[in-house]
């Protein structure tokens, strides 16, 4: 799948989405020296993510630009994760 890349998560169209959440990762494997934003829909990944180099940029512009909260991740969640936005 060919990623949408935005500069902001403003940028994304999430209207056509059932359920979207957004979930923050530390240096995933795609991106090993980037905070990334990807964006779900029911729980399975859409091509749409944010990259920024720190995690207060991605922090900030998902919550200045969006009216979810932040979850941090459980035990369970895969390393990298930071949390998601709900």
């Amino acid at each position: 799948m060919k990623e949408k890349r935005a500069d902001s998560i403003s940028e994304v169209d999430m209207r056509g989405l059932f359920m979207p959440v957004i979930a923050v990762y530390e240096h995933p494997e795609d991106f090993p020296d980037k905070y990334v934003a990807r964006v779900f829909d029911v729980g399975q990944p859409t091509d749409t993510v944010v990259i920024k180099d720190s995690l207060l940029d991605i922090q900030r512009d998902i919550g200045e630009n969006t009216c979810r909260i932040f979850v941090p991740r459980g035990a369970e969640d895969v390393r990298s994760l930071v949390g998601v936005w709900v």
